[in-house]
């Protein structure tokens, strides 16, 4: 007698999903705070309402139409904290820079000019003379 023989298909590997470094939802208002942000700040950098800030925060507003200008704006931060302690990132965000002809990197980036605010910090993280 031949016992039968059954043939099982073959499993599977599990596959992770990637880790996504993108802050969550739930973290922001901790970034947020780590970096000294304001959500007044944290707004005018996203280009929203103070509203819609607040309800990024919260979780009450989906990030995903907001996600681009979320993501620079954490590398940002954290590219400053880099160079400066993270909690200073905010003031130094809203203060007059001469390299900007006066402007506030925050008023910078608000007109557009985000890449000569990453010039500056890409100086300040090298530690050479800008």
């Amino acid at each position: 007698m031949h016992a039968a023989i059954k043939h099982r298909s073959p499993r599977r590997p599990k596959v992770r999903k990637p880790v996504s470094t993108r802050p969550k939802i739930l973290d922001l208002r901790v970034f947020r705070q780590r970096h000294g942000l304001s959500q007044g700040l944290l707004a005018r950098l996203l280009d929203v309402s103070l509203r819609t800030a607040s309800g990024l925060e919260s979780g009450a507003v989906r990030p995903a139409p907001l996600q681009r200008n979320l993501t620079q704006i954490t590398h940002l931060c954290d590219a400053l904290a880099e160079a400066m302690d993270a909690d200073y990132v905010g003031h130094w965000l809203d203060q007059p820079n001469e390299m900007l002809s006066g402007l506030k990197p925050v008023e910078a980036i608000e007109r557009g000019r985000i890449d000569r605010v990453w010039q500056i910090v890409e100086g300040l993280r090298s530690g050479l003379p800008l």
